[in-house]
């Protein structure tokens, strides 16, 4: 062993051994009192600490399992609804048609309402969403 591990051990020792013993008494009903409560106080407290340790395993396992859904996934556009029309903006734009959207997408009442204006068709004016406007606001095409 080292020497100056051997000579703490030794320093801390000396220092131990000089206080002076106090004179041994009995314990009083006010000690063990003491006593118990301090150590039923200790359990309760580690009980808790183990219970929190648990519960956050736990969580961190049920949130592994739950497969929910990406933000990504939720802004990814049904392909069938992309059209080419006549709108205000212009000839031949891509635009996705709000009535098809209301078919095949679950979120199309939570589509921005900036993106939507008229597109023209033989049977009138039909409400669209512009694609470039979607994509500009996080939402996708999904591929085919």
């Amino acid at each position: 062993m080292s020497r100056k591990f051997i000579a703490a051990i030794l320093a801390a020792s000396m220092a131990i051994t000089s206080f002076t013993a106090a004179p041994a008494r009995a314990a009083s009903d006010e000690d063990i009192a003491k006593l118990l409560f301090g150590a039923a106080a200790l359990a309760i407290i580690g009980k808790a600490i183990s219970d929190n340790n648990r519960n956050d395993v736990n969580r961190y396992r049920d949130r592994e399992l739950v497969v929910t859904p990406r933000p990504r996934d939720r802004k990814v556009l049904p392909r069938r609804c992309v059209k080419r029309a006549n709108t205000a903006l212009g000839n031949n734009t891509r635009v996705l048609g709000a009535k098809c959207l209301n078919r095949h997408y679950k979120r199309a009442d939570r589509l921005p309402i900036s993106c939507r204006l008229p597109m023209w068709t033989q049977n009138g004016r039909k409400p669209a969403y512009l694609v470039r406007c979607l994509r500009d606001r996080g939402y996708s095409i999904a591929r085919p």
